[in-house]
């Protein structure tokens, strides 16, 4: 497990999706936006915000109020370091 530590930006839940074939609908996850500050070659900053999928059962955590603060997430990666949270 990896602890990402970084500035809450913001909070939304993606859509819906609807599988044309059989009309399934998988309801969209909760998200939270977070920015990363990337130091680049030349000493400058890069600013990345990550959008991190959540589990229903750690919403709560993660509320607007924390918004603009410094939260920490539980990670795992996929594939070439993407984050989702745990």
């Amino acid at each position: 497990m990896l602890i990402l530590k970084s500035e809450l930006m913001g909070i939304y839940k993606s859509n819906d999706f609807v599988n044309k074939q059989t009309g399934e609908t998988t309801t969209g996850r909760t998200k939270i936006q977070l920015l990363e500050k990337q130091t680049m070659k030349d000493g400058s900053l890069k600013m990345v915000v990550l959008d991190v999928s959540i589990p229903d059962n750690k919403k709560h955590l993660y509320t607007k109020d924390k918004i603009g603060k410094v939260v920490e997430v539980e990670v795992s990666t996929i594939g070439d370091v993407k984050f989702y949270g745990i």
